[in-house]
């Protein structure tokens, strides 16, 4: 394989991530209108978010299986088109039980690409020989920000909802079609890696933490476009600011993650994080005015920029555990913590307040500071 073959299947496994990210943010974006079309509480609005994750959840014993058999490139292609369409399902539901349905289907091919596209990445840096997977979750962020870019000017364009996601979705179907055509393909075809073991041993306590991680980061995908809009009395065309600052900064910070990482050493990089995270969440609930509000999510996008790579690198790195087994020990606990945490804050909203269970999301912040020099003391590597 050339080289310029390679740097054409790292663009290609770039712009697969960059329309994931572009896909949920689009879903994030919306979910203000979602909530407002079929005039749903935070309650009913979570039990879509819960369909969502558990679409995810579900499925990912049969993806593993899919990737394996079928080869990550041709499931990463087919999942990518399936989510595509999939995300106009939830803007055309009329009800409550068609909306859950929707949000069901979409989160579903949501789960099977995430996984598919993790597994071409892994493929795509064996291939190029170097550590290059934080630049492929930081071309997810800045999907993600582009998202809630297009999602605001259509709105205050007065673009209705479907229209908006059917023009997102069509965007998103265009990436995928020229992504196809230099998407790499494994030589060999292994189930080594691709499972969701269970967390034991020395890797329980970095699996916790990138959960804790994840469940911050979820709410903020999920909830702070509702926040702004309903507790910082932002209007619809602004209360996506909150996520598109959180974006912005995370995909910064990701971008210029390495060299953070290479002098603060793993550990002070988590513990800077978990404290920006935690002064951000602090200054968003504290002040929950529009503009305060976006700076405090801001803070969080950069407090946790890097903490879930150090995290993925620290597992593969574990004294004892074979690279693959501690990566997939810390994905199976963290992204449920991403898929399931944010139905927790709106079901917990229902009761306490949606200020309430964002602000309780300060002491997971502080557990990230507390732990992190215990969880990653067995790492071999600590770049300090």
């Amino acid at each position: 394989m050339t080289r310029r073959d390679l740097y054409l299947a790292r663009a290609a496994a770039s712009a697969v991530f960059f329309g994931n990210g572009f896909g949920i943010g689009t879903w994030a974006a919306q979910l203000p209108r979602f909530k407002a079309s079929l005039s749903l509480s935070d309650g009913e609005l979570s039990l879509g978010l819960l369909a969502f994750s558990l679409g995810a959840v579900a499925l990912m014993p049969v993806i593993g299986w899919a990737v394996a058999f079928l080869g990550s490139r041709t499931t990463t292609i087919a999942a990518s088109f399936a989510f595509a369409a999939a995300l106009l399902l939830p803007g055309l539901a009329p009800s409550l039980s068609l909306f859950v349905a929707a949000s069901l289907v979409a989160g579903a091919c949501n789960g099977t690409m995430d996984v598919a596209m993790n597994t071409n990445a892994t493929v795509v840096e064996r291939a190029w020989g170097s550590a290059i997977m934080s630049s492929f979750h930081a071309f997810f962020s800045l999907g993600g920000l582009a998202a809630a870019g297009v999602s605001g000017f259509l709105i205050a364009h007065d673009v209705g909802l479907v229209p908006t996601l059917a023009i997102s979705c069509l965007g998103m179907g265009l990436l995928f079609l020229v992504a196809a055509l230099w998407t790499l393909e494994e030589t060999d075809r292994t189930t080594e890696g691709h499972g969701f073991a269970w967390p034991r041993g020395p890797v329980i306590l970095v699996a916790v933490l990138a959960m804790f991680c994840f469940i911050v980061e979820g709410a903020i995908i999920d909830w702070s476009a509702i926040y702004l809009q309903t507790v910082a009395g932002a209007s619809l065309e602004t209360a996506v600011s909150g996520f598109a600052a959180f974006s912005l900064a995370m995909t910064a910070c990701r971008f210029l993650g390495d060299p953070v990482v290479r002098r603060l050493g793993r550990v002070r990089t988590l513990q800077l994080g978990g404290l920006l995270a935690a002064l951000g969440l602090a200054l968003a609930m504290a002040v929950p005015a529009p503009l305060p509000s976006s700076i405090g999510f801001a803070l969080v996008g950069v407090g946790l920029a890097n903490a879930v790579p150090v995290l993925f690198s620290a597992a593969g790195q574990v004294k004892g555990i074979p690279p693959s087994m501690g990566v997939a020990m810390v994905a199976t606990l963290g992204y449920g913590g991403l898929l399931l945490g944010p139905p927790l804050i709106g079901f917990g909203g229902e009761f306490l307040g949606l200020r309430a269970m964002l602000g309780l999301l300060i002491l997971f912040a502080l557990v990230i500071i507390i732990l992190s020099q215990r969880a990653l003391r067995r790492s071999t590597v600590q770049f300090s």
